[in-house]
C-alpha cells in the first residue's frame, strides 16, 4: 500500500482541565507525535502486520524531528524535501469535560517545482502497489486537482485509488474517478456545495438521509463509490452503478477519543481490498466498508489517533455483521 500524504505535521496534544476562551491556561501534560491523516492510516496498517509506504513532503527546517518521530514508531517513509517548517496541529483534551478541540495549521506554501517532484516520486513508486491512498489536506500552492492527477496515475498502473481529503481538494478530485472517496458528512456536504469547510462542526439532524444523499451526489460528480461517515450513527455507501444507498450502522463503545477515527476507517477499507486491483468491478465495497466501520469504532477506544487493537477490530466486525444486512436507502440513482 502506498499512502500519499503530502501535508505532514506535528501533533501537539495538550491535556488541560478545561479550555476557557480568553483565559491563560496551563497544560498538565503535553505530547508531541508525528501527525497527519496518512500517518494515522499507516499506524493502523502496521498494527495488522502491513508495511505501508508513507510518501510525504518533509519540511527541511523540522526534518530531523519529524523523521525521528516517524522512525521511532516504525514508519517507512518516501521523503520528498520541501523548504519551510512543518505545520502543527494543536489538540486540546479537556479532562473535566472529555471534550477535544483540534486546530490544524495549513502548512508552508510550496515553492515552484516541489509538487511536481512529489508527484514524480509517487509515480515512480506506484508499480508493485495494489492500492494508493490519497489522504489529508493539500499544502498551499499545490494544484487544486493534485490528488486527481495521482488517481489517474494509479489507474494507469492498475491500482485502486482511495481519497480522503479536505472539501476543496475532494471536489477537484471527483472528475478523475477515484475508486472510493471517504469524507465525513460535514466534509461531503461542503465539497458538494463548494463551501470552504474551514470550520466543521457536528450536525445531528436527519443524519442517515443526509449522508445517503451526499454519497449519491459524490458518485454523480465522478466517484466510483462513496462512503460518507457519520460518527457513531453509521456510514452511507453508494456506488456509481447502483440506484440505492446502503446505510451501515455501527455499534456503541466507550469512546476515549474520536480523533483520527475517519483515518482508521480508510485504513480498514484499504486493508480489506487485498489484491483486488485490476478488477474494480469485483471489489466488495460493502465488506470493505464493514471492516472500515469496525476499525474506526475500535480506534475510538484508544487515545492515540490511529491506535487499534486488531483483535478488538475483529470482535467489533462480528457485532456489526450480526446486525444483519445493511439497510437500503432508496434514491434516484447515482
Amino acid at each position: 500500500m502506498l499512502i500519499a500524504t503530502p501535508n505532514l505535521c506535528l501533533d501537539r496534544t495538550q491535556f488541560l482541565a478545561r479550555v476557557v476562551p480568553g483565559a491563560v491556561m496551563r497544560a498538565a501534560e503535553v505530547e508531541v507525535t508525528a501527525g497527519g491523516k496518512g500517518v494515522n492510516i499507516a499506524r493502523v496498517v502496521r498494527a495488522f502486520g502491513g508495511r505501508p509506504l508513507l510518501a510525504g513532503l518533509v519540511a527541511e527546517e523540522d526534518r530531523r524531528q519529524l523523521l525521528g518521530l516517524l522512525a521511532a514508531e516504525g514508519a517507512e517513509v518516501l521523503e520528498v524535501p520541501a523548504p519551510g517548517r512543518v505545520r502543527m496541529a494543536m489538540i486540546m483534551i479537556e479532562q473535566e469535560l472529555g471534550r477535544i478541540t483540534v486546530v490544524n495549521e495549513p502548512g508552508a506554501t510550496l515553492a515552484p517545482g516541489v509538487w511536481e517532484r512529489y508527484a514524480a516520486a509517487i509515480g515512480s513508486h506506484l508499480p508493485g502497489h495494489d492500492v494508493l491512498v490519497c489522504s489529508g489536506s493539500l499544502p498551499p500552492g499545490a494544484p487544486a486537482d493534485a490528488y486527481g492527477r495521482l488517481v489517474e496515475a494509479a489507474h494507469r498502473e492498475g491500482a485502486l485509488a482511495l481519497v480522503d481529503t479536505a472539501p476543496a481538494g475532494l471536489r477537484a478530485t471527483l472528475a478523475s474517478g477515484p475508486d472510493l472517496v471517504a469524507p465525513n458528512l460535514q466534509e461531503a456536504e461542503s465539497a458538494i456545495s463548494g463551501t470552504s469547510g474551514a470550520v466543521l462542526a457536528d450536525a445531528q439532524s436527519n443524519v442517515p438521509e443526509r449522508a445517503a444523499e451526499a454519497a449519491r451526489s459524490l458518485c454523480r460528480l465522478g466517484a466510483r463509490a462513496a462512503a460518507v461517515t457519520a460518527g457513531d450513527a453509521g456510514v452511507a455507501l453508494a456506488q456509481a452503478d447502483s440506484g440505492t444507498v446502503q446505510w451501515i450502522r455501527t455499534v456503541p463503545v466507550d469512546v476515549v477519543s474520536a480523533v483520527g477515527a475517519g483515518d482508521s476507517f480508510v485504513a480498514g477499507v484499504a486493508l480489506s481490498l487485498g489484491s483486488a486491483s485490476g478488477a474494480r468491478s469485483a471489489v466488495d465495497w460493502r465488506a470493505a466498508v464493514l471492516r472500515g466501520a469496525a476499525t474506526a469504532t475500535a480506534s475510538c477506544e484508544q487515545l492515540r489517533a490511529g491506535g487499534v487493537d486488531p483483535a478488538r477490530v475483529e470482535a467489533l466486525l462480528a457485532r456489526i455483521e450480526a446486525q444483519g444486512p445493511a439497510r437500503v436507502v432508496a434514491g434516484g440513482g447515482a
